[in-house]
């Protein structure tokens, strides 16, 4: 039997059909092209080339006209075999390789040769469309394994069969009769879902390289909580419980550690006869991984861009910090009863439940000039001295002179400070204010109060005392 250019099952014998040299008689088959006078033991005839008779090829002969030699033929483009094509597997329009392009496959069997009717058995692969990304309508191949694969549980979601495997036998020589098995043949991925996958992976990918990558988590704060608070022009009460006083203008170490550095700025303003107020300050160090903040008077700034620019405002950057800007708080000096309150609320990650903690009170009275309060609310840190102290239990080295001769005399050093320019510490040719001992420097204000008859003495005053003696209070 044949089918549609399949392989002929036999070859009626070796080289001849029930004879030498003829096909059941001599000379060929009934007249009309086909065996058995129209098509007994083949449905339809034989296609294409020639009847069994007319025309037949020395040797065997050949079911076309000008056949190939060989002993069987696969008419139609097949493949040239030995024997009738025993075993043998044609892929029509591929192939024959179940994992590329292909349609149909047959593979034929035709009884060790000599096929006793036009009997056959064979196995035909049916792919299903569509199999590859890009692939055509008859592509198998993405397909994996052979009948018995179940490849996680074919029809599900991202699983889909290939094909299925045709199982076919035909005896033609008794009653024409066909059984068929039909077995799943492998699986594949459908291509949507491949698809997906390497956008997900695309996307995590993606996500790895662009997601801000966290530093090394802070170590925890290596003393007791403590608080740190200047007032005025400034006034400092430190960390250990003493106050002093510093009145220079300048950029000064408050709080210098290895891991957390603040800085102040101190400015004179017109009511103070060129003493110094806190201006600003500036945070920075390790523990804030490369950030900066600066708070002014009339502004702030994180990492140089403006934050906190309305009242109340808000601002945060996760696990950073956060800062708010209302009129809630404590006042930090006295005299201020009843006026209206600016007041920045700042908190610091540092390793620590409370976190470093910072409260700004802005005073920006026209009569008064800008100045600010500040409150540090922190753990000792290691390494760590300043205007603040050097939080060690220890009250009376955090006196002026003492912070001083540990810090330097002349404010932060211009490579370590967070501020772009550098104010003069001291007047050419006159002493540095913050050089006279705590309790002359008392004496002298006292003093100079009197003799100026205002609350906050002059600068000049009291350098002349400080430096001079007393009777330069009760001159000029």
């Amino acid at each position: 039997m044949i089918f549609t250019g399949a392989p002929v099952g036999g070859g009626y014998g070796g080289g001849g059909s029930y004879g030498a040299g003829g096909s059941y008689a001599s000379g060929g088959m009934n007249a009309g092209g086909g065996s058995y006078a129209g098509g007994s033991y083949v449905g339809g005839g034989i296609p294409a080339g020639g009847v069994m008779g007319s025309g037949m090829g020395t040797g065997g002969g050949a079911y076309a006209a000008g056949g190939i030699p060989g002993g069987g033929a696969y008419v139609g483009g097949g493949i040239p075999g030995s024997g009738a094509g025993i075993g043998a597997t044609r892929v029509v329009g591929g192939n024959g390789s179940c994992c590329g392009p292909s349609g149909t496959m047959y593979a034929g069997n035709a009884y060790g040769g000599s096929s006793y009717a036009d009997g056959m058995t064979g196995t035909t692969i049916h792919a299903n469309p569509g199999c590859g990304i890009g692939s055509g309508p008859s592509d198998t191949g993405c397909c994996v394994g052979g009948p018995e694969t179940t490849c996680g549980g074919v029809g599900n979601a991202c699983f889909e069969g290939t094909g299925n495997m045709l199982t076919t036998a035909d005896w033609s020589y008794v009653v024409p009769q066909k059984q068929t098995f039909v077995t799943p043949y492998g699986c594949r991925i459908r291509p949507c879902c491949l698809l997906l996958a390497l956008l997900s992976l695309l996307g995590m990918a993606l996500a790895y390289f662009l997601a801000p990558k966290n530093l090394a988590p802070l170590p925890a704060p290596v003393g007791p909580v403590g608080t740190c608070t200047l007032w005025g022009d400034p006034h400092i009460r430190t960390f250990d419980g003493i106050r002093s006083d510093y009145y220079s203008p300048g950029e000064f170490w408050i709080v210098k550690s290895d891991n957390v550095w603040i800085q102040g700025r101190y400015l004179p303003t017109k009511v103070t006869s060129g003493l110094g107020v806190t201006k600003s300050i500036a945070v920075g160090g390790p523990f804030l991984k490369g950030h900066k903040l600066r708070v002014e008077v009339r502004s702030a700034s994180w990492d140089g861009q403006p934050v906190l620019t309305g009242f109340p405002s808000d601002f945060s950057v996760p696990g950073v910090i956060d800062m708010h800007y209302n009129n809630v708080g404590t006042l930090l000096q006295n005299g201020r009863e009843g006026k209206a309150l600016h007041i920045v609320h700042i908190r610091l990650e540092d390793g620590s439940p409370e976190g470093l903690q910072i409260q700004v009170n802005r005073w920006m009275e026209p009569t008064e000039g800008d100045y600010m309060n500040v409150k540090i609310t922190m753990h000792g840190q290691k390494g760590q001295d300043g205007h603040c102290g050097n939080f060690n239990a220890n009250p009376q080295d955090d006196d002026r002179l003492q912070v001083r001769a540990r810090v330097g005399k002349t404010g932060v050093d211009p490579k370590d400070s967070m501020y772009a320019t550098k104010t003069p510490v001291m007047v050419a040719n006159r002493p540095n204010i913050n050089d006279c001992p705590a309790q002359q420097l008392e004496d002298a204000k006292t003093l100079c109060k009197q003799k100026e008859k205002k609350f906050i003495p002059s600068m000049a005053c009291l350098i002349d005392v400080c430096f001079g003696g007393k009777g330069f209070a009760a001159t000029g």
